[in-house]
């Protein structure tokens, strides 16, 4: 990479803070009808050093720029922890996944014991016991006595 590559971004010391005068003018014309064009040597050399960053982006010198280089390794904490923030995220969205399928199994699994109980009570009235003996040829007489409660709180 030589020096001519780049933008010349050396000033001319000899015109340095002085204005630039147009040549064409005559000595008749007045001095607003005179073009001067005044540019400090850090506007250009700020212009110059954009240049140069536009043109090595666009040519890619800008990966072998050694102010650059000293960067890589941050660059590479900042891909590692995006890498870690997308497997954390399609991992959270995944157990999310799981667990509504989970609940949604649950909530079908509750239904079913509350149908489950409510045959299990319907087959164990009286009325459906004394039929399923009676079917068997089974006799189910009830107590006629009266009902005694037992307090067992003392």
């Amino acid at each position: 990479m030589s020096n001519t590559d780049y933008i010349d971004d050396s000033v001319d010391t000899a015109t340095q803070g002085q204005p630039i005068a147009d040549t064409d003018s005559t000595p008749g014309k007045t001095e607003m009808e005179q073009v001067v064009i005044t540019m400090p040597a850090k506007l250009k050399k700020a212009i110059v050093a954009v240049a140069n960053f536009i043109r090595s982006l666009f040519t890619g010198e800008i990966i072998i720029n050694p102010t650059v280089s000293k960067g890589y390794d941050y660059l590479a904490y900042i891909a590692f922890l995006m890498l870690i923030s997308i497997i954390t995220l399609f991992s959270s969205l995944h157990m999310e996944i799981r667990v509504n399928r989970l609940s949604e199994q649950v909530r079908l699994l509750g239904e079913r014991a509350v149908r489950t109980e409510e045959q299990r009570v319907k087959a164990t009235t009286h009325s459906a016991i004394v039929k399923a003996l009676s079917e068997r040829g089974i006799d189910l007489t009830d107590c006629h006595e009266p009902v005694t409660i037992i307090n067992t709180q003392r």
